[in-house]
């Protein structure tokens, strides 16, 4: 699922006239779930390949439409991503990767990045080697930034591996607030186990397993961000030929004002 807006911005009114691409075959063919326009924006023709748009823009940038679709073509980065944890405090991770397979030019990836979040729990150190591209971390993530911007990718497919191991500060044990408790060994702090659920209970983190806290919603995904040049991924775009600028008429100096 592709989300997308088209930004504008100029000092007249503009009609546009957008054309729905509809590339790829079967299931692959781009498939719109809804629009939504800035209030500016009126929308008299309704189409199934096209759709014309008037407004007046206001002052500065502003968004003119919101659209979902799904991708007219497969998506630009396939493949999978492991991470369990080796003992309390290391976790091993494994990604296997393939970007632009069976993109050709002019499509061309302008950078491609990813980011495994750790919300809660801070890194001591990070040991791991891609096959490609560049690793740096913060405090709560680690960053692999498989083609940096001004290295793009064009005609071309190329496949990228990642393992690692992060370890992690130990988690704190928290104590029981009663004092008369504290005195009792066995009761005074509170078990990995118990911390954790109510950890999950607070934060409304659904685990999917006790044993692999790192299965908890904050945990379950890598982000992955990037940007394809020379076409659009959901088949959308707008007809550059079909844009028309009707520029306001000004007043002459020396007409007469009207007043109602």
């Amino acid at each position: 699922m592709v989300a997308a807006s088209e930004p504008f911005g100029s000092s007249a009114i503009s009609t546009l006239l957008l054309h729905l691409l509809r590339e790829g075959r079967g299931s692959n063919k781009t498939h719109i779930e809804g629009f939504s326009f800035h209030p500016c924006a009126q929308v008299p023709e309704h189409g199934i390949d096209k759709q014309a748009v008037m407004f007046p823009p206001p002052l500065g940038n502003f968004v003119l439409m919101r659209y979902q679709a799904m991708c007219a073509f497969w998506p630009p980065v396939k493949g999978f991503y492991q991470l369990f944890m080796v003992s309390e405090d290391k976790g091993a991770f494994l990604f296997k990767l393939c970007l632009m397979e069976g993109y050709k030019a002019p499509l061309s990836m302008e950078f491609c990045t990813v980011t495994m979040p750790f919300p809660r729990r801070r890194i001591v150190s990070f040991d791991g080697t891609p096959s490609i591209g560049t690793v740096s971390t913060t405090e709560h993530s680690v960053e692999w930034k498989i083609l940096a911007t001004g290295r793009g990718l064009l005609g071309k497919s190329v496949e990228a591996t990642f393992p690692g191991t992060i370890r992690f500060f130990t988690l704190a044990n928290p104590k029981l607030a009663d004092s008369d408790i504290e005195a009792e060994s066995a009761s005074d702090v509170v078990s990995i186990e118990e911390f954790l659920m109510e950890k999950m209970s607070k934060d409304h983190l659904p685990p999917v397993e006790l044993e692999e806290p790192f299965c908890w919603q904050a945990y379950n995904y890598a982000k992955v961000s990037f940007k394809i040049l020379g076409a659009s991924l959901s088949g959308i775009s707008v007809d550059p030929k079909s844009k028309n600028m009707l520029l306001k008429k000004r007043r002459r100096p020396n007409s007469p004002l009207e007043f109602a």
